[in-house]
């Protein structure tokens, strides 16, 4: 809406009770609210997007059509590309800040997590979100969607001790151990913990790297603003698939590790998406096996 609004010389308007209602509830979203599109804000006219998951160039034809003059406009679709935020970033980051009483809590949170041996020390704070429950049907399988296995996992986590380790080294601390703590974040802890786990995977880190200590702790008891809100406040993020983990690296704005056979190669998903204009250029791509289809809720 940003996008479109500084395309076309208008600002930007929302509903006043969102239908999930989860948005005003940690974010400040200081935009112009109404209570009924249709008898405040209509005439309107749509402005849709051919792909869900590219960057639609034609959007910056919207100021040059005559039928949007006196009209607002009503943007239909997800718009998850990057692309759309160049020009806006700035704007779009100051709408997203978590409310003061959010921020408050996922801090406090987060000193409460910290190892009790690490109190004096500095480290690295690694937010995961594995998405796993919906993508557990069949119907979204067969659309595209996958779920990364944990050798995905591994190498994401490797790759940050060797970019910590790089840091480290740029400091001319390259004797000092290093301490690295991973956050996972889903919406299916249980099973991610069964079929992922993340705390056998930072004891092997931990039994391969003599000049490390890794702590892995899982966000339990938290809703999804709450979760989002906590990847944003990290050093970096590791996501698996689909657009909430998106936002999670994006508002983070540090290190990204995205898993790259998302959408499934060949599955309709996969042609309503565009890498280039999902993905930003300097997150990182890692590959790895995917989880197999479904029975019931469980995966193979």
């Amino acid at each position: 809406m940003l996008h479109v609004a500084r395309l076309t010389d208008r600002r930007v308007a929302m509903v006043r009770r969102h239908r999930h209602g989860w948005l005003d509830r940690w974010f400040e979203v200081p935009v112009t609210r109404v209570h009924q599109i249709q008898t405040e804000l209509c005439p309107c006219l749509a402005v849709g997007e051919p792909r869900g998951l590219a960057y639609s160039p034609h959007m910056s034809t919207l100021s040059n059509r005559t039928d949007v003059a006196r009209k607002s406009l009503l943007v239909c679709g997800w718009f998850q590309s990057w692309r759309y935020t160049v020009g806006v970033e700035s704007a779009l980051r100051h709408h997203l800040r978590l409310l003061s009483n959010v921020s408050t809590a996922i801090h406090e949170y987060l000193e409460r997590i910290r190892p009790r041996s690490w109190k004096e020390q500095s480290f690295l704070r690694v937010g995961i979100h594995v998405r796993a429950g919906d993508v557990m049907r069949r119907d979204k399988w067969s659309f595209g969607y996958t779920i990364p296995r944990r050798p995905f996992f591994e190498m994401a986590m490797a790759r940050f001790l060797s970019e910590d380790q790089a840091l480290v080294s740029r400091r001319s601390l390259d004797h000092r151990r290093r301490f690295v703590q991973f956050i996972v974040t889903s919406d299916s802890l249980n099973w991610v913990k069964a079929s992922i786990n993340f705390t056998d995977i930072s004891h092997q880190l931990n039994s391969s790297s003599s000049n490390v200590d890794i702590d892995v702790t899982y966000s339990e008891g938290h809703d999804a603003g709450f979760d989002l809100g906590l990847l944003s406040l990290c050093d970096g993020v590791i996501m698996s698939t689909g657009t909430y983990g998106w936002w999670g690296a994006w508002l983070a704005n540090k290190t990204a590790i995205y898993y790259s056979n998302w959408p499934r190669a060949g599955s309709p998903l996969s042609g309503l998406f565009k890498r280039d204009d999902f993905f930003p250029p300097n997150w990182i791509p890692i590959g790895g096996p995917a989880f197999q289809c479904c029975r019931g809720n469980k995966v193979w």
